[in-house]
């Protein structure tokens, strides 16, 4: 139900709207329940509050006596036919204050005629929010793993460590993931924004400050510049929110700030970022003692994310956080401080209906570098695409052996050689110098004759199942690795042909089977739900030794790199590109550094961003995180969760989380 209260003069009316279209007629609250009377009351409700002490009896009667103007007459009767539909469920009750004095009204606090602790704000039966109006669309977000939480608390960093540990028992069960917060000097204005632009994004931003009043504007604090106050305008904010992260997973904002919902001239700080920036925000209609909060969120976090439910609803879960206050603090009036602004007429932000959750590895018990990232084992935990790089090869012994060896006949044959040039230009000036086909038989030489198999390749084929994986290795190990791991899989290889009248060449091992079998025709489609493709970009060798001139040059780059229409028929490129669109990328062995590396990823997704939960492993010792993560040169622009990880780490964490699977 929805219920305007509005100002007629000196007069206060009610006005309703059913969730059926029912219109009951309009009323007046009563000659007594002017807006004078309403701040005079908020005012004694604000002092109770402030003293941590329970309603007296007599404002306990004045508020059950507004419960009862409020609930009168025709709209009585359309909530009671409302609570009857909903079958015993809990009615949203949808209040739309226009007026700056209806706002600051702790409408929260009305109580039930007759009941002592029947308030609006912890009813079993109404769930009491502030509607806000927003041309802005509403949707539930589909979490498949944890929720996830970015906490920022510019001036007191004390207060991330106490959120973390209110927070411990939905950590430790891997219901919530705590993000890397924000403070001290990453809380400053051009930190903050800069983070606001990258991944990972959040499902919650928890905000930990003080909030205020500049030219009737709601503000900010955040870290001090050069030793003066910083505060941002709340609806700078709310705008950057919206640019980066509007399409995003982002739905609730927590104001952890004194008096974030208290409205100035113009709008509450939780209004205007209701509007814009995400469905519901939680703020203060007055400060509240640390421990207060602390209760307060501990509550509401675990109602809303807790791992039994199908759907985390807001309402309810504050309504349940009020209700744990008043019963832990002997009815504390300090209950009626947290206040929910919601956009859309639905409080349920979060669709938990295909959720796994997965208790992260404990630190204290972790035995090896570190624990496993939350973000890798959601990952994990889903059908997923793997794009493997080929940082192996370049480290490789049989790579150095090449290099050595195109070094060494190109300076017997020029007399000098740049030292250190990258094997691409390295192999372009051996190309162009001595030949493509002398080019080909030192490849083949190295290559042709090393059982090179990197161990994280097998750990990596262990996780993978049916769906399309991507190797741009010139040796056939990702695909042999499959094949040891899978044998019940039927697994198609697929590479380019080196004729340009041809589609492409494809290789076959049947489920069960050992034998590699090369296709004379392109299959009319493949059932990647059951099946596993592999797309050899690279070329070089496939399974079974036979032997395709790989990329290798510049030049095999610049032309050789063809993107999937290319090489198949339509309808069979067209469904592969389809499960690359919808899965989320593992990218591993990859750098955003390395331009050939950025072609085929262009080649790949075009301008179609990487699908949300994607996650980049990068060698530490490259430096490029924030270039991942701000999607700097990938398709799309937007940026993927990104990871450093030594191979060691990354074998640690993978046998982990396998081990936790199993057991």
């Amino acid at each position: 139900m929805e219920i305007d209260v509005e100002r007629s003069g000196a007069e206060l009316r009610v006005r309703a709207l059913g969730s059926r279209h029912e219109q009951p007629g309009v009323h007046p609250l009563g000659g007594e329940l002017t807006p004078d009377s309403l701040h005079a009351l908020a005012g004694r409700v604000k002092a109770a509050a402030e003293k941590g002490s329970r309603l007296e009896p007599q404002l306990a009667q004045q508020v059950q006596a507004l419960h009862r103007a409020l609930f009168q007459g025709d709209i009585q009767e359309v909530l009671a036919r409302l609570r009857e539909a909903a079958a015993g469920g809990p009615v949203l009750l949808r209040l739309m204050l226009q007026e700056t004095d209806l706002q600051s009204f702790p409408w929260e606090a009305l109580c039930e005629p007759g009941k002592d602790f029947e308030f609006l704000g912890n009813s079993a039966s109404l769930l009491p929010v502030r509607g806000v109006r927003s041309p802005e669309p509403w949707q539930p977000r589909e979490v498949l793993g944890a929720v996830s939480l970015l906490a920022i608390a510019p001036l007191h960093p004390h207060a991330l460590s106490q959120l973390q540990g209110t927070l411990h028992e939905s950590l430790s069960s891997g219901e919530i993931e705590w993000l890397e917060p924000l403070t001290g000097s990453r809380a400053r204005r051009a930190p903050l924004f800069e983070r606001l632009r990258r991944q990972p994004e959040p499902h919650i931003i928890h905000f930990t400050g003080h909030a205020g009043l500049h030219e009737g504007w709601p503000v900010l604090r955040l870290a001090d510049e050069e030793g003066e106050e910083s505060w941002l305008p709340v609806e700078l904010l709310a705008q950057q929110l919206h640019r980066s992260w509007g399409k995003g997973p982002l739905r609730l904002i927590v104001l952890d700030a004194c008096e974030g919902a208290s409205p100035g001239p113009l709008a509450s700080a939780a209004e205007l970022l209701t509007r814009t920036a995400a469905d519901a925000v939680v703020a203060y209609l007055w400060p509240v003692r640390m421990d207060v909060a602390s209760r307060c969120s501990r509550a509401f976090y675990r109602a809303l994310t807790r791992a039994a439910q199908q759907e985390g609803d807001v309402a309810l879960s504050l309504n349940e956080a009020r209700r744990s206050v008043l019963a832990e603090l002997e009815g504390s009036a300090e209950a009626f401080s947290p206040v929910l602004y919601l956009r859309g007429r639905d409080p349920v932000l979060f669709d938990f209906k295909a959720r796994r959750v997965l208790p992260p590895p404990s630190v204290a018990t972790w035995q090896g570098t570190s624990p496993p990232s939350p973000v890798l084992a959601q990952l994990l935990e889903q059908p997923f695409s793997l794009v493997l790089g080929d940082r192996w090869e370049e480290e490789s012994p049989i790579l150095r052996d090449l290099r050595n060896r195109l070094q060494g006949e190109l300076t017997q044959k020029t007399g000098d050689v740049p030292p250190e040039l990258p094997l691409i230009t390295l192999a372009e000036h051996f190309a162009l110098r001595i030949g493509h086909d002398e080019l080909d038989y030192e490849f083949q030489d190295v290559f042709g004759q090393t059982d090179f198999m990197p161990p994280l390749v097998r750990l990596l084929a262990r996780q993978l199942g049916a769906g399309v994986h991507i190797t741009i290795l010139r040796l056939p190990l990702l695909e042999q690795a499959i094949a040891e791991a899978h044998p019940e899989l039927t697994l198609y290889v697929i590479q380019p042909s080196s004729r340009a009248d041809r589609h492409a060449v494809i290789m076959r091992r049947q489920a069960g089977e050992r034998r590699w079998e090369r296709l004379r025709e392109v299959p009319a489609a493949l059932d990647t739900e059951r099946e596993v493709v592999v797309l050899r970009l690279c070329s070089g060798y496939l399974p079974a030794h036979h032997f395709s001139r790989p990329l290798i040059t510049e030049d095999d780059y610049l032309l050789g790199i063809r993107s999937l229409a290319s090489l198949l028929p339509f309808e069979l490129a067209d469904s592969i590109q389809s499960v690359l669109s919808l899965r989320p990328i593992l990218l591993v062995g990859l750098s955003q550094l390395s331009w050939c590396h950025r072609m085929l990823l262009y080649q790949l997704f075009g301008r179609r961003a990487l699908m949300r939960g994607s996650v980049a492993i990068l060698d530490p010792r490259t430096r490029e995180k924030e270039v991942w993560e701000e999607g700097r040169g990938l398709p799309g622009e937007t940026g993927v969760r990104a990871l450093d990880s030594t191979d060691d780490e990354l074998m640690e964490w993978l046998e982990a989380l396998a081990a936790g699977r199993k057991g």
